[in-house]
């Protein structure tokens, strides 16, 4: 389903067919431009297949948007999105060692934000992986799916968007549509098992749990 058409790029609802091709260029963008995912070794196979374990939730929540080029109909972009409330699949938690700092640090912020709150299905859109093809600059592309994200997801009923932004692109961009800092985990401190595990991570300061009401 067609949600957008900016600059030559056709914003669309996730549909299952296109797992494979996503879950290629997500784990591309992450290797070569996320600080956690390039600090910790993920292989762009494994990061593979974390996101092709994701598919079938994705699909049953309609709530993830790709970016398609028109004149290429190559998929150029995504912003994986899910319901926070409802659990991802257990397999994710043993895609191997290389990925157990990144679910700490996230449980850690998550734990945070969810503390005296109630989190009913249909109310906390989570904005989970935003990837764009490092290739296509110029067609605000990042924005234009977060843009349609948040529309996709005020139509379906959820009242709150929320984010572990993990960069400092990432967080401008999201601060830009209204999101506002909650918690941080900073690299430099943060330690999984006695270990500073993201202390390579220099031109980032740390990854932050965002929030914004939507309606």
């Amino acid at each position: 389903m067609v949600l957008n058409e900016a600059e030559g790029v056709q914003y669309e609802l996730f549909d299952i067919s296109q797992l494979h091709e996503i879950a290629a260029m997500t784990a591309e963008t992450f290797a070569r431009f996320e600080p956690v995912t390039s600090s910790l070794g993920i292989s762009l196979a494994d990061f593979a297949d974390f996101v092709r374990l994701l598919g079938p939730k994705i699909e049953q929540e309609e709530l993830t948007v790709i970016a398609r080029n028109q004149d290429t109909n190559q998929i150029i972009g995504a912003m994986v999105t899910d319901d926070f409330a409802i659990e991802p699949p257990e397999e994710m938690r043993h895609l191997g060692d290389n990925f157990e700092p990144l679910w700490a640090v996230l449980d850690e912020l998550d734990t945070q934000y969810k503390q005296g709150r109630i989190l009913p299905k249909g109310e906390y859109l989570h904005l989970f992986l935003l990837a764009v093809d490092h290739r296509q600059s110029g067609k605000n592309v990042a924005k234009n799916l977060v843009q349609t994200c948040l529309e996709n997801g005020i139509r379906n009923g959820y009242k709150t968007g929320i984010v572990e932004a993990t960069g400092v692109v990432s967080q401008h961009i999201f601060r830009k549509f209204g999101f506002v800092d909650r918690f941080e985990a900073p690299y430099k401190t943060f330690t999984f098992q006695g270990k500073p595990v993201f202390e390579s991570i220099n031109d980032h300061h740390g990854i932050i749990l965002m929030d914004k009401t939507l309606v």
